[in-house]
C-alpha cells in the first residue's frame, strides 16, 4: 500500500522525525515546530513510502493550499501546486533516514509561493501512482513577518596603492544593486521575508589600507577605525531605528589584513560580492556570538549546542544540527558536515541554534500577521481615549487636531563621540560630530567611563556613558587567529548638545583620561550650490573655513521640509560631492551641508531642489552569474528592487525573461532548468503601461545531470 510517512515543511532548516537521527532528546523538536515566517517561499518535502515489500515507481501528487481557520485571507480560493522537477518519486519499503533525508530526488517536492505563505494553512498532500493513492493533512502557520532592512554605507578608495606605493588607487564605491546581491544569500537562510528593503545611507571614499593581523576572531585596528567612519556616518543618518547599518567596500578596495569583514558596536563591513561575510556580520548585529569551530578562540557562543552523534561538548564542531534545505534549489545541507555559518568552518548554513535565535529577533523587525482577532477581545478591550481619535470637520474650538495626526520621528541633538578603547585602556578619539538622531540607543556595554562636555569654568553642561562592545571578525581569511584575551573596542557615546561648551572630557570617576579644547578659530559654511552631473546624479560644492583636508564634511537630505534629515555622503575630505539621485526621494527636498572641525559642527543654509521620481533598481539574487545548474531541475528566478527612499513600488511591476522569453511576472519565480547550453535571464521593471525602465540581467550555465 501507498503511504505518506510525513511531510516537511522548511525554509531553511527544519524538524523532521528528529529521534531518527539526533541522540540527545534534548536536541530534538516535534515535526515542524521551527517557526516558519510569512512571505517567504517554503518547500513541502512529502515522503512516500510502501508499507509492504517492494518499490512503488511513478509515484506523483499534488499539494492543496488553503488558508487556515481565523487566516484574515479565509474565504479566498485555495491554490493546487504541481511538484517539483522530477516531479515523481519511488516510494520505498523501509527506507533508510539519512539517505532519504539528505536528498530531495528522493521526496516529492511542493514549492509554497512567498504570497500563500501568509497566516494559518491547511495542507491537503494526495499521491498517487496511477493506482494506488494517499493523503496527508497538515496545518502550518506563517503568522511572524521578519523582514531584513539594510541601510548601506558605501565605501570606496582613493589613495595609494599598496602594491605600487608611487600610484594612485581609484576604486568606485558599489551602488544599491551590489548591495542587493550581496545579501541574497543571508536572504536564503535567515526567517526573513523573500523581499527586503535596501537603501544607500552615505558615500565614504576612504585613503588608508586595511592592513594588520586579527586573532581570537576579532578585528584588526584599521578595521576598527573603518567602523568608526560607518558609524559616524551611522549617527549622520540620523540613527533610524528598524534598519541594520552595513558598510558595503568596494570589491577591490586593498586588503592586506586578514579580515574578510567587522563587526562593531552596532555596525558592521565586509566586501561588495562577500555574501557569506554579509550573513555572518549582521548576525552579529542580531546578537549572535561565534559558534565554536575555527580559529574563534574565546569568541565562541558558550551556550552553542553539541548536537550529537555529529558534535560532542568536548570538541564542538558547529553542527547544523538539522538537514536544511535551500529553497533556491533543494540542496539539502547535512549536520554531519554542515556548520554554522557564524563559525570559521564550512560548509556553512543555518543551525538550529541560529535559526530559533534569529526568530522574533528585534533588528529583523518582527511582526505578527495573518490572523483574525477573536472577536471578543475587541468586546472587552476598551480605549479611554477615544474621544482624541474623533475627527469631526472642521474639529470644536477646543480640540487641537495636531493631537490627533500622527507625530514625525522626534529628534535628539547629540554630541557623537567614537573612538577606540585599547587593551591598556587607554583611549583613542576617532570621531567628535553633532547633529539630530532618532534613536540614542548604542549596541553594547556600558563602560564605567563618561564623556562630559564642559562649559565655563569647567562646569558640566552634559554627560553620557561610554558604550563599547568587543569587535568581532568575519572568519573567512582570518588564518592563524589566536586566543588572545584582550582586544580593541569602538566605544561611542550620544552627549545631549547642552551648548556650544569649552572642552570635551572622558573620565573614569575623577581620573580625566583624554581632553579636547572647542578650537579659537569660527566654523563656516556657505555658498553651496547644486549643478547636474550625468544622467541622475547632482554635484555639490561649497566653501567653508576649515583649511583643505581638515576635518570632514557630511551632505545630508530632507524629503519633509526639514524635519528630519538623513546623509547622502559623509567623511568628505574635499569641498564638493557628488549624490546619486536615486538616494533622494522624489519630489521637493532640501538638501544642506554641515562641516565639523573636530569639537563644533556647522549646517549650511539649505538649498532645495526638485528631484524626479525614479524607477527602483533591479538586482538578480538567484542564480549568480556565471553558475552552474543542473538542466531539468528547479530554476528559481528571484529578484530585488530597491526604490527611492519613502516610494511606493506599487507603481511598478516587475518581469523575468529567459533567454528572451517572458517567464514571470513576480519577483520570484520557479521554473525548470533549461536544456544545457548557456542561458541568460533578465529582471525588467516596468511602468503601469508597460514601459520597461530598468532591467538587470546575468547569464548562467547548465549542464547535464550526473548519471553516476
Amino acid at each position: 500500500m501507498l503511504i505518506i510517512r510525513g511531510v516537511e515543511v522548511t525554509q531553511a532548516i527544519q524538524h523532521y522525525r528528529a529521534d531518527q537521527h539526533l541522540t540527545d532528546p534534548a536536541d530534538r523538536g516535534p515535526d515542524n515546530s521551527l517557526r516558519l515566517v510569512a512571505d517567504k517561499p517554503a518547500w513541502a518535502r512529502v515522503y512516500v513510502e510502501s508499507d509492504t515489500a517492494g518499490t512503488i515507481p511513478n509515484v506523483t501528487g499534488t499539494l492543496q493550499v488553503d488558508y487556515g481557520f481565523m487566516n484574515s485571507r479565509s474565504g479566498q480560493a485555495g491554490i493546487t501546486l504541481n511538484p517539483q522537477p522530477p516531479g515523481t518519486a519511488t516510494a520505498q519499503f523501509d527506507p533508510d533516514y539519512d539517505t532519504t533525508r539528505g536528498s530531495t530526488a528522493l521526496t516529492l517536492n511542493f514549492v509554497i509561493p512567498a504570497g500563500r505563505m501568509f497566516g494559518p494553512l491547511s495542507l491537503k498532500a494526495s499521491v498517487t501512482d496511477g493506482n494506488l493513492t494517499a493523503e496527508y493533512h497538515l496545518n502550518i502557520g506563517a503568522t511572524l513577518r521578519q523582514t531584513l532592512r539594510l541601510r548601506g554605507i558605501m565605501v570606496g578608495y582613493n589613495g595609494p596603492d599598496p602594491a605600487n606605493p608611487a600610484n594612485n588607487l581609484v576604486v568606485a564605491a558599489p551602488g544599491v544593486a551590489d548591495l542587493q546581491t550581496t545579501a541574497a544569500w543571508a536572504m536564503r537562510i535567515m526567517p526573513v521575508s523573500a523581499t527586503g528593503v535596501f537603501q544607500v545611507a552615505s558615500t565614504i571614499t576612504r585613503n588608508v589600507v586595511l592592513t594588520g593581523t586579527a586573532t581570537n576572531g576579532g578585528c584588526t585596528t584599521a578595521w576598527i577605525d573603518l567602523n568608526a567612519a560607518i558609524a559616524t556616518a551611522k549617527a549622520a543618518d540620523g540613527n533610524h531605528p528598524g534598519f541594520l547599518y552595513y558598510g558595503l567596500l568596494a570589491s577591490g578596495f586593498p586588503n592586506t589584513s586578514n579580515n574578510g569583514g567587522c563587526a562593531s558596536s552596532g555596525v558592521s563591513a565586509g566586501f561588495s560580492g562577500g555574501q557569506g561575510a554579509l550573513a555572518h556580520e549582521i548576525g552579529h548585529m542580531c546578537g549572535r556570538a561565534h559558534a565554536p569551530c575555527g580559529s574563534v578562540g574565546t569568541s565562541a557562543d558558550p551556550s552553542y549546542p553539541a548536537y550529537e552523534p555529529y558534535d560532542t561538548p568536548a570538541a564542538r564542531v558547529a553542527s547544523i544540527g538539522e538537514f536544511g534545505l535551500d529553497i533556491t534549489n533543494g540542496a539539502v545541507p547535512d549536520p554531519a558536515s554542515g556548520r554554522d555559518y557564524m563559525s570559521y568552518c564550512g560548509p556553512a548554513w543555518i543551525s538550529i541554534y541560529g535559526y530559533q535565535a534569529l526568530i522574533n529577533n528585534q533588528a529583523l523587525n518582527p511582526q505578527f500577521v495573518g490572523t483574525r482577532r477573536p472577536w471578543w477581545k475587541d468586546y472587552l478591550r476598551y480605549d479611554p481615549w477615544w474621544w482624541l481619535h474623533y475627527k469631526p470637520d472642521p474639529p470644536p474650538y477646543w480640540m487641537d487636531p495636531r493631537v490627533i495626526e500622527e507625530f514625525p520621528p522626534r529628534m535628539s541633538n547629540v554630541i557623537t563621540v567614537i573612538g577606540v578603547l585599547h587593551p591598556d585602556q587607554t583611549v583613542e578619539v576617532l570621531s567628535i560630530t553633532r547633529s539630530e538622531v532618532i534613536s540614542t540607543e548604542l549596541e553594547g556595554d556600558a563602560t564605567d567611563m563618561r564623556v562630559t562636555l564642559l562649559g565655563a569654568r569647567g562646569a558640566d553642561l552634559a554627560s553620557a556613558p561610554i558604550v563599547a562592545m568587543a569587535s568581532r571578525a568575519q572568519g573567512c581569511g582570518c588564518s592563524g587567529c589566536g586566543d588572545d584575551k584582550d582586544q580593541p573596542r569602538m566605544f561611542q557615546a550620544f552627549v545631549p548638545d547642552a551648548g556650544p561648551g569649552t572642552a570635551l572630557a572622558i573620565r573614569r570617576g575623577k581620573s580625566t583620561l583624554w581632553k579636547r579644547a572647542a578650537p579659537k578659530t569660527k566654523l563656516s559654511v556657505a555658498g553651496v550650490k547644486l549643478r547636474p552631473s550625468g544622467e541622475a546624479a547632482v554635484e555639490l560644492t561649497w566653501s567653508t573655513s576649515l583649511p583643505a583636508r581638515t576635518g570632514e564634511a557630511w551632505v545630508r537630505v530632507s524629503g519633509d521640509d526639514g524635519k528630519t534629515w538623513r546623509a547622502v555622503a559623509t567623511g568628505v575630505a574635499e569641498r564638493k560631492a557628488t549624490i546619486d539621485l536615486a538616494q533622494v526621494p522624489a519630489g521637493k527636498v532640501l538638501f544642506e551641508v554641515v562641516v565639523h572641525d573636530g569639537f563644533h559642527s556647522l549646517r549650511s543654509r539649505p538649498v532645495p531642489f526638485e528631484n524626479a521620481a525614479l524607477a527602483p533598481v533591479p538586482a538578480i539574487l538567484h542564480p549568480h552569474e556565471g553558475r552552474t545548474l543542473v538542466e531539468r531541475e528547479t530554476l528559481c528566478l528571484w529578484g530585488s528592487a530597491a526604490g527611492q527612499p519613502g516610494a511606493a513600488d506599487d507603481r511598478y511591476t516587475y518581469q523575468w525573461k529567459l533567454d528572451g522569453k517572458v517567464v514571470g511576472e513576480e519577483l520570484q519565480v520557479y521554473l525548470q532548468v533549461p536544456e544545457r547550453g548557456k542561458h541568460r535571464c533578465e529582471l525588467i521593471v516596468r511602468d503601469a503601461r508597460g514601459k520597461a525602465l530598468r532591467s538587470a540581467s546575468m547569464e548562467f550555465v547548465s549542464v547535464a545531470a550526473d548519471k553516476g
